[in-house]
């Protein structure tokens, strides 16, 4: 027995075997190494999935287009109503989960003819349906001025994520959001163009204020 162990065809097929188990083991190691791989990629994509699954990170471009056309709608539909109707805010209503396609935005007009009501086109982020109404301003917004367009740079997304870099994750963060919004209209300072974003919890709110031309933050006396 000792002799057939010395013989060369033995130690060949050994040395084959110890080859064979030795690729076998190499294989089935990079196999692994593959599929682990795989799998903390996958874990990748999903969280980057998730990341862009609202509107505090996604490209502040990505509304443009939709922003757009709903802007189309309203002047159509407010110059319908009243050739002299002017914009005067723009008011984004968001629910708490500040999701993508979520909330309403309302397009609210004003006519010099007209000193008792405003006229406001609200149409859905979701569906694109709008609903028309006579809103006394009295109830609502009171009496604005006219916006100008040429300052209106920065949109409603831009100016959430404004907000967000600026407080507004850590209030988020720290209290059960219920609802935000966004209202672009001429304030203080100065009569300027300004996003107004105010988010809602159940026993606070915090607001941001916000130049629609610059993007800079203004910063109240009191915060």
């Amino acid at each position: 027995m000792l002799d057939f162990l010395k013989k060369p065809i033995f130690l060949i097929i050994l040395a084959a075997a110890l080859i064979a188990a030795g690729i076998w083991a190499y294989v089935s190691n990079r196999n692994k190494t593959k599929e682990a791989e795989q799998v903390a990629e996958s874990r990748k994509q999903a969280a980057e999935e998730v990341v862009i699954s609202n509107l505090t990170n996604i490209d502040t471009t990505y509304l443009d287009a939709d922003i757009k056309n709903q802007l189309t709608v309203a002047d159509t539909k407010a110059a319908e109503n009243n050739r002299k109707n002017q914009l005067v805010a723009v008011v984004v209503q968001l629910p708490g989960s500040l999701a993508t396609a979520s909330g309403d935005s309302g397009y609210v007009y004003s006519a010099s003819s007209d000193k008792v009501n405003n006229w406001m086109v609200t149409i859905s982020n979701t569906s694109g349906s709008f609903l028309r109404a006579l809103v006394p301003k009295e109830d609502y917004l009171g009496d604005l001025s006219a916006i100008n367009r040429d300052f209106w740079k920065i949109n409603y997304l831009a100016a959430l994520q404004i907000a967000e870099k600026n407080g507004g994750l850590d209030f988020r963060n720290a209290n059960e959001i219920s609802d935000l919004k966004l209202t672009l209209k001429n304030g203080d300072p100065n009569g300027w163009l300004y996003w107004f974003v105010i988010y809602t919890a159940k026993s606070d709110v915090k607001q941001f204020q916000i130049d629609a031309n610059s993007g800079s933050l203004v910063v109240q006396e009191n915060q």
